[in-house]
């Protein structure tokens, strides 16, 4: 590694010594190496899911105009005309991305 990056711990680079069969002496300092490959944890799912959806115009839009149907001189229809077609699509792409990341998550177990 370059001495200017210090990414390696700052230091003189020293030997690494793999112990194989001898568990007591195996050296803790060092990260295990873990692949992971999930997009979100359990608290940043539904935050993650819901931005990367109204990122996008169209679906965006839709939620604004199904919002402004809650003031009463702009209503032009029932709410559930505007609310359900848009919580269908949230519902739908939320279990795909659900199941997305349980298969990333057992993937990433084996």
């Amino acid at each position: 590694c370059c001495e200017w990056l210090r990414c390696c711990g700052g230091g003189e680079p020293r030997p690494r010594t793999v112990w194989l069969g001898h568990p007591e002496k195996r050296d803790q300092r060092y990260p295990r190496n873990v692949i992971n490959n999930q997009k979100y944890n359990f608290f940043t799912f539904l935050p993650g899911v819901l931005f990367n959806q109204f990122k996008y115009f169209f679906n965006l839009y839709f939620l604004l105009l199904a919002c402004s149907q809650f003031v009463p001189e702009m209503r032009l229809g029932a709410l559930y005309t505007y609310w359900v077609p848009l919580g269908f699509v949230l519902a739908v792409t939320i279990i795909r991305e659900a199941v997305e990341e349980i298969r990333c998550y057992v993937r990433d177990k084996e």
